[in-house]
């Protein structure tokens, strides 16, 4: 998996689709957020490729220490605000 940190650098959205095609891609965002990248229909490839990943390991270990707990309420609501009509995008 390769990781980018958008801090760091600035890559456009052709390069990342690029090396999503290879492998996920966890962008690491300035305000601490994390998103992965990775070709919609290839599940299992990047399951496997994850399990095999030190970075994504370290990402997880990382998050298994957190404190911070969201309820499954809070992301089901989320998740319902981000599909409904108003909030898609072309």
């Amino acid at each position: 998996m390769k990781t980018i940190d958008l801090e760091k650098a600035k890559p456009d959205l052709g390069e990342v689709i690029g090396l999503a095609r290879k492998e996920p891609v966890l962008l690491l965002a300035p305000d601490g957020k994390e998103f992965l990248i990775s070709e919609a229909d290839d599940f299992e490839r990047e399951v496997e490729a994850l399990r095999r990943s030190p970075s994504f390991q370290k990402f997880l270990d990382k998050r298994s220490r957190s404190r911070r707990r969201i309820p499954l309420d809070e992301i089901e609501e989320e998740i319902e605000k981000e599909l409904t009509p108003q909030h898609r995008t072309a």
